[in-house]
């Protein structure tokens, strides 16, 4: 590509450019013909009826507030199930019942004896 074409594709582009450099490429006939042929390819490529639509504000969507909602739940049940450990140790006694039965435990030999 030469200079005539990247200026006139950067003013149909709106990015910046030199205006000098686009006064010289429409002084030149062939860059008034480019520049008639890029807006006719333009306006093929493109839609008459479109519209550019400004980019949407960032909203909330429905699934982020399912896991929002799922979180809190998971928080308000783990909370409500350690109060109410907390409150069944309080009233539960922690005394152990006698033993029935004691086992002496003797230190393990091999039968045959030791070698």
């Amino acid at each position: 590509m030469n200079n005539t074409h990247e200026v006139l594709s950067a003013l149909l582009d709106n990015e910046p450019f030199d205006p000098e450099e686009l006064s010289d490429a429409l002084s030149d006939p062939a860059g008034r013909a480019l520049l008639i042929d890029l807006i006719m390819l333009r306006r093929i490529v493109q839609p008459v009826d479109s519209v550019p639509v400004a980019p949407r504000a960032k909203t909330v969507s429905p699934y982020s507030w399912r896991v929002a909602a799922v979180a809190a739940a998971l928080f308000l049940s783990l909370a409500a199930g350690y109060i109410a450990g907390q409150r069944r140790t309080e009233t539960v006694s922690s005394d152990a019942p006698a033993p029935t039965r004691v086992v002496e435990a003797e230190p393990f030999v091999p039968a045959g004896g030791m070698r």
